[in-house]
């Protein structure tokens, strides 16, 4: 597969929609806007409209596809496979190319991403838990692992309740864990720029669980960020240097199947690089490898769109782990499938839309009673984390990667009344 991306907007891409409404039923923009013009259906309705010169390319059309936040549920629910992705990126790489207009914070966080994992990074992350430990206790001493931190210039608009950085950032980079017995074959763990900053905990969690698996687990040492907020974001140039770099750096080792904590890594790996990508839930459901012990909580978990968008694993991989786990109850919100309102840069650049996809997300939570909120996205464990602060108790709910939760409640007891804990279990269904 090559490493040039195509960006030119198409008439054939254009005029894949054929106006049939289904997707504005699960658009989480919509959902909140109710206007045609923030629906995907009236984004591709603009795209065609300019493609076919009947309108020009303006900044308000631009403002109207940079308020997508590319969660793609649109696609996956589509009867005719439109493929918004590839739209929309082009869409947005031709406002950059046509119009030029700076976005300097839109910028600074893709370039800022770019940047994760090379020599500079690095070494600025070992002093980023000091400072951050600094900065807290003087303003979040009530959130001991949560900073408070300001993403604009000014009296602030908002403000994002930060992850610590991890004590020991990028520490599994170059790394090789063996199972204790045999081995089923060789996984090539693709760790992601949170994990690799805030989450470090939850990238050790992971190999663990494949290792329990009996997966040999290899972390390669200089990979960078995976490309797909910049791919989504119409920076295609920016995304094309980064996967060349990844592949460059991936091809030196060799391995059966990649496996991810993330499915936007896991996305763009599978979809743009062409690689063999397994979310590590997956692994766990295919093994049949259910030796957990809950703690008589109830559990909700919030399913990342990328998850079943842009990896296509299906829903019901999740739904299978967390029903086994001995002495847990998975409770499934009816809003578990929507978008929490992160989806990167769109939750700084369309700040009130997001807010409320989070505060819906909360709501969601709270009704099912849940005292645990996982997810299998580090992002939007971040913005649950947020949220609860914000809207809800966090102080009741703990919210954490699944991967966490799995390894924390890891057993060599065998597990009882497995067939009880089915048959409980059979009344929890999906709303889609």
């Amino acid at each position: 597969m090559t490493d040039k991306i195509n960006v030119q907007l198409t008439v054939e891409l254009a005029h894949q929609c054929v106006k049939c409404s289904a997707c504005r039923s699960v658009c989480p923009t919509y959902s909140v806007v109710k206007e045609e013009r923030s629906s995907p259906r009236g984004r591709l309705a603009l795209a065609e409209a300019v493609v076919d010169g009947i309108m020009p390319l303006t900044e308000d059309i631009a403002k109207q596809w940079n308020e997508c936040a590319m969660c793609r549920r649109c696609e996956w629910i589509c009867p005719n496979e439109v493929e918004y992705k590839e739209i929309m990126f082009r869409a947005r790489h031709e406002v950059k190319e046509k119009l030029g207009k700076k976005d300097f914070v839109k910028d600074a966080v893709y370039n800022g991403l770019a940047m994760m994992g090379n020599t500079i990074t690095k070494t600025a992350m070992k002093f980023a838990p000091t400072l951050m430990n600094m900065y807290g206790k003087i303003f979040r001493k009530d959130v001991p692992e949560y900073n408070a931190v300001f993403l604009n210039t000014g009296i602030p608009k908002f403000t994002k309740l930060m992850p610590k950085p991890t004590a020991k950032p990028f520490a599994l980079r170059g790394k090789i864990s063996k199972p204790k017995k045999g081995s089923k074959g060789r996984l090539l763990f693709f760790t992601g720029c949170m994990i690799d900053a805030f989450y470090g905990k939850t990238g050790e969690n992971v190999i663990k669980l494949m290792n329990e698996a009996g997966y040999e687990v290899i972390v390669p040492e200089n990979i960078r960020c995976c490309g797909a907020p910049q791919l989504y974001g119409g920076e295609v140039e920016l995304f094309e240097k980064l996967m060349k770099h990844n592949k460059e750096e991936l091809s030196k080792y060799d391995f059966d199947a990649v496996v991810v904590a993330c499915p936007t890594c896991g996305g763009a790996l599978k979809e743009e690089y062409g690689y063999p990508v397994k979310d590590f839930a997956e692994i766990l459901e295919e093994q049949g490898f259910f030796t957990f012990r809950g703690k008589g909580e109830k559990v909700y978990f919030h399913f990342p769109c990328h998850s079943y968008t842009a990896m296509k694993t299906d829903p019901d991989v999740y739904r299978t782990v967390l029903k086994n786990v001995d002495n847990a109850k998975y409770v499934e919100g009816e809003n578990a499938m929507m978008c929490c309102g992160f989806a990167g840069y769109f939750s700084v650049a369309n700040y009130e839309v997001a807010t409320e996809l989070q505060k819906n997300k909360i709501n969601d939570i709270e009704k099912t009673e849940a005292e645990y909120v996982l997810s299998d996205c580090p992002g939007c464990v971040f913005n649950l984390a947020d949220g609860m602060y914000k809207h809800g108790e966090y102080k009741k709910v703990k919210v954490q990667h699944l991967a966490d939760y799995l390894a924390e409640r890891l057993t060599d007891e065998p597990v009882e009344n497995k067939e009880e804990k089915e048959k409980e279990q059979e009344e929890i269904t999906s709303v889609y």
